[in-house]
């Protein structure tokens, strides 16, 4: 058996939570693939189980929307042994439920139960719809499958049909690189869909639309920050899979953002770990760098900018994600350095620290600097 096919058909999602009482299908609510029913929750009856079979390496997304009321929407997802497969209570359109590419690991019965946040000690009531969709099929375990490489800026042309409705790829990346991967339709009607997960097999993202070429059918991964350098799995498929209708070429393409272009802007800034040490430079012409800190509640951090060459007289700042300022530099050498020093986060997340150079776009100085982060 080939262990990347078995990896991404097996998802690892073991979520601690309160265990619910054991569901069985006698308690007579069922589901099918493409059914959308409806439902009530009450303090009462604070949830309600759904039961559907399921085949390996079948991928379903199940919805879970309020209707009226002030309900907060909460979904399970289990196995015929009680064990919690995947959970959620705000992944779908504002307050509502969303179980999104979940890949089921064995052929058997499972259990859906639509609930609120909180179950039973939640207060929330209302009318709630309920939907399951089959939008693909992982690779038969069974089956020995062929998986290709993929190497950035080199496309990879194939042809996707009801013979072989979908290909897997593995490529290599490293933490902090900013990824695109793009699916883009060749010939006939194919609508395409990009399923990307570890090299466990757990699905990371799935995309049907590229978010930068709406009303296309080609779909796209665009500047994804790459957690962890490790070995990954793509599978280039088609909306519904081996149930999909449609058929045709594409070509794949993976690429990054070059390193010369990373930190020049928030949404490109460069992953910056604790203890690292890091150079840069401010010029006219970057005024300012950005990296991406993720930190946790309580942590002291102490950050540490340090000219190197040049006459730069430099400056750093904290932000939260969304740029709202935090902390700025309490203590260094005038045209030498800048610090913060122990400033304690004040919640888990992420954040972005700002080297720039006194008066910014009016200064006048500029060169290299090393930038430490240190946190206890």
């Amino acid at each position: 058996m080939s262990r990347l096919t078995y990896a991404l058909c097996s998802l690892l999602c073991l979520i601690a939570c309160l265990a619910p009482a054991q569901p069985s299908a006698a308690q007579g609510n069922t589901l099918a693939y493409g059914q959308t029913v409806e439902g009530r929750i009450t303090n009462e009856a604070f949830r309600t189980v759904y039961a559907f079979e399921g085949q390996q390496g079948e991928i379903v997304d199940v919805v879970m929307r309020r209707l009226d009321g002030n309900l907060d929407p909460a979904l399970l997802l289990l196995d015929s042994a009680n064990a919690l497969i995947a959970r959620d209570d705000d992944g779908g359109d504002g307050l509502n439920a969303a179980l999104s590419a979940i890949v089921l690991p064995r052929t058997e019965t499972y259990f859906v139960i639509a609930t609120r946040f909180g179950q039973a000690q939640g207060t929330t009531t209302g009318r709630f719809s309920l939907s399951l969709e089959r939008v693909g099929v992982a690779a038969d375990p069974e089956l020995e499958a062929e998986t290709f490489p993929l190497r950035y800026d080199e496309a990879a042309v194939r042809e996707l049909s009801d013979a072989q409705p979908q290909h897997i790829y593995t490529f290599a990346a490293l933490r902090g690189d900013l990824i695109t991967l793009r699916m883009t339709r060749i010939s006939g009607d194919l609508d395409s869909v990009l399923i990307l997960a570890d090299a466990e097999g757990n699905v990371l993202l799935i995309n049907d639309e590229a978010p930068d070429r709406r009303g296309t059918l080609d779909a796209a991964i665009v500047e994804w920050r790459v957690p962890l350098t490790a070995s990954y799995l793509l599978v280039a498929t088609r909306f519904g899979g081996e149930g999909g209708s449609s058929r045709g070429a594409y070509s794949l393409l993976l690429t990054r953002v070059p390193p010369d272009q990373l930190g020049l802007t928030p949404e490109r800034a460069i992953l910056l770990d604790f203890g690292e040490r890091v150079v840069g430079r401010i010029s006219r012409d970057a005024v300012r760098r950005y990296y991406l800190i993720q930190g946790q509640a309580g942590l002291l951090l102490d950050v540490q900018v340090t000219r190197t060459r040049g006459n730069l007289d430099p400056t750093v700042a904290l932000f939260s994600a969304d740029l709202v300022p935090l902390a700025e530099q309490s203590e260094g050498v005038r045209g030498q350095s800048a610090r913060i020093a122990g400033y304690r986060l004040p919640r888990d997340g992420e954040y972005i620290l700002v080297v720039s150079r006194f008066n910014a776009e009016t200064g006048i100085t500029e060169g290299e600097f090393t930038l430490q982060l240190n946190a206890r």
